[in-house]
């Protein structure tokens, strides 16, 4: 089973935040076999390209996720995009979204960020 790591810098209420985003083939299968209007990988695809390979699809979930969580206020997600990341963070997880429990939604984890970081991305 595929395994990725995602993260992404924004902004809640003006300050600099980092989220943090794990996907997996399972989760993967569970947004693409379930409800279309539910899915987080289709709605990341009504701005952009049709998938090619997996790897693209843990991609937009992760995207599809960012987009459903962070997509308001108090969040600003614009101006910057999601990148891959080492690791996700030790700790249980903030929030999930999409799926059906822990082990099928996607985890998100909210962390600060420095300014300084913010850049570095």
């Amino acid at each position: 089973m595929m395994t990725r790591h995602w993260q992404i810098p924004i902004l809640k209420d003006g300050k600099h935040i980092r989220l943090y985003v794990k996907t997996t083939s399972s989760m993967v299968e569970v947004d693409l076999g379930g409800d279309p209007d539910r899915s987080l990988i289709r709605k990341a695809r009504q701005y952009h390209r049709r998938a090619q390979n997996e790897e693209q699809n843990h991609r937009d979930l992760a995207i599809g996720a960012i987009m459903s969580f962070a997509g308001s206020a108090p969040y600003d997600i614009s101006d910057t995009h999601v990148a891959p990341s080492e690791a996700v963070p030790q700790a249980e997880a903030n929030y999930y979204v999409g799926g059906h429990g822990p082990d099928r939604s996607v985890p998100i984890w909210e962390m600060p960020a420095e300014p300084e970081d913010w850049e570095s991305l």
